[in-house]
C-alpha cells in the first residue's frame, strides 16, 4: 500500500454546488418516501388515503389526543363503509374480482 499515492486535490477540492450529491439527496428523499410507501399494507395505504382525503397527515394523526384519533378512525370507517354500500370507491367495479366469469 505505500506506493499508492491520492492527489491532494482529490481530497481537498470543495464540491461544485451542482454536484450530483445534492441531486441524490433529492431524490433520496424522493426515493424514501416511495419506499416507505411501498413498504405500507394495503389497509395502511388506504387509512393514509383516507386521512388525506380528510386534510390531514400521518403526523397530524399522530399528534392528536386518543380521543380525536377514535373520531377520527370512526369517521374512515363510516367513508369506507359509504363507499362500499353505494359503489363509489376509485377502482373500477371488477378491478379486483372478475366478475364475467
Amino acid at each position: 500500500m505505500s506506493g499508492l499515492s491520492i492527489p491532494a486535490s482529490m481530497t481537498t477540492a470543495p464540491l461544485p454546488a451542482s454536484s450530483n450529491l445534492a441531486v441524490k439527496n433529492k431524490s433520496n428523499s424522493v426515493e424514501q418516501q416511495f419506499l416507505k410507501y411501498a413498504e405500507m399494507t394495503p389497509a395502511q395505504r388506504l387509512f393514509d388515503s383516507m386521512l388525506k382525503q380528510l386534510g390531514l397527515s400521518e403526523d397530524d394523526f399522530k399528534a392528536m389526543s386518543p380521543q380525536d384519533q377514535q373520531k377520527v378512525v370512526e369517521k374512515i370507517q363510516q367513508m369506507i363503509k359509504q363507499q362500499t354500500e353505494n359503489g363509489t370507491g376509485t377502482a373500477p367495479k371488477g378491478m379486483v374480482t372478475d366478475m364475467t366469469a
